[in-house]
């Protein structure tokens, strides 16, 4: 004789919403009676799915691929109107927020890109495609490391392939206009799409989207011809800080025809890991001109780059008078000018 499932309660206050992700589902910050804790909890109406059983594919995708750069998950449940994934709070937020607040580092981004392409390489490894890699699912653990999230299009390859339920057009790679199933390569766009963001901050990439939707609605037939021709997004929007090897492992990654891009999440890796110079330069845009600034053993260098072209390059020693180094200190620099100092200072 069949046993029946047993079933039990499960108590949870709503503290507050931290978030939709585009599509039914919403995330809360819940307090969880029985833990006594505060923890994640993405829910998602009954009515608005195909299959509940599909909905808690994601919770077994993620329970499938514990790692240490793969967000955790605490249990999946149901009630007669929702099913919930829990899962921990992570308070440092996600890339997206770490990219709002200031324009990272070379080294932040090899160091989180790294991180979150061994998640991605072991999702692989257990034959899931991710289908929905962008700065807002790679959530920061509390000693800041990336964790991938969010495997609610994620989906078993067979022969290498897999079909995902919804694509979204702003992240997706060429072959997404055309008909699925889509290998491994999707992914290794996305997190090449992924880094750009993170090299060229989130405003430029968002004033480059813009351009899709000059009267509020989105050109979809524009952008699309643009991502398969490979002019969107820019790939010479950089700015001077970011090194030709960061720069040549990105467009890699984003080549329109997937043979010509990294065939693996560690080949990405590997090549991002010998990024090796202008690592530590913070760009801060002004209204009329661009700072770069790092701190060397005490030292803090400066280097101003104004509107007309002039530049100031200072450093400061253990807080004292800044001082000017007048050889890069000129009335007019070129880019590739700009580039050597970032480079050789």
């Amino acid at each position: 004789m069949l046993k029946p499932y047993r079933r039990a309660e499960l108590a949870f206050q709503e503290v507050r919403e931290i978030g939709a992700d585009g599509r039914n589902s919403k995330t809360w910050v819940v307090n969880d009676v029985q833990l006594g804790a505060e923890i994640v909890m993405k829910t998602i109406a009954k009515g608005s799915l195909r299959s509940v059983n599909e909905f808690f594919d994601e919770a077994k995708a993620l329970y499938a691929t514990a790692h240490q750069n793969v967000v955790q998950i605490h249990y999946a449940c149901e009630d007669a109107d929702n099913v919930y994934i829990a899962m921990p709070l992570y308070r440092r937020g996600s890339i997206k927020g770490l990219m709002e607040a200031a324009h990272l580092t070379t080294r932040e981004i090899v160091r989180l890109g790294c991180q979150v392409l061994s998640g991605l390489h072991n999702i692989h490894s257990k034959g899931l495609i991710h289908f929905d890699i962008k700065p807002d699912n790679i959530l920061l653990s509390n000693r800041g490391e990336a964790l991938l999230s969010d495997f609610g299009l994620a989906k078993q390859m067979q022969l290498g392939v897999a079909v995902p339920n919804g694509l979204y057009i702003r992240m997706s790679p060429p072959e997404a206009t055309g008909r699925p199933p889509f290998d491994l390569r999707f992914d290794i766009y996305q997190i090449g799409l992924t880094l750009y963001r993170m090299a060229v901050g989130n405003e430029a990439f968002r004033h480059q989207y813009a351009r899709f939707s000059p009267g509020g609605v989105l050109d979809r037939v524009a952008l699309a011809a643009e991502i398969q021709a490979g002019t969107f997004p820019d790939r010479q929007a950089f700015d001077e800080h970011v090194p030709i090897r960061l720069r040549r492992v990105i467009v890699k990654c984003l080549e329109p025809n997937p043979n010509d891009r990294f065939d693996s999440a560690l080949a990405v890796a590997n090549a991002l890991a010998a990024v090796d110079d202008s690592l530590d330069w913070r760009l801060e845009k002004g209204a009329v001109n661009r700072t770069w600034t790092k701190n060397e053993g005490g030292t803090e260098k400066r280097f101003v780059v104004n509107q007309d072209g002039s530049t100031i390059f200072t450093t400061t020693t253990n807080g004292g008078q800044a001082r000017r180094k007048r050889d890069l200190c000129r009335p007019r620099m070129t880019r590739r000018e700009i580039e050597g100092v970032l480079r050789q200072n």
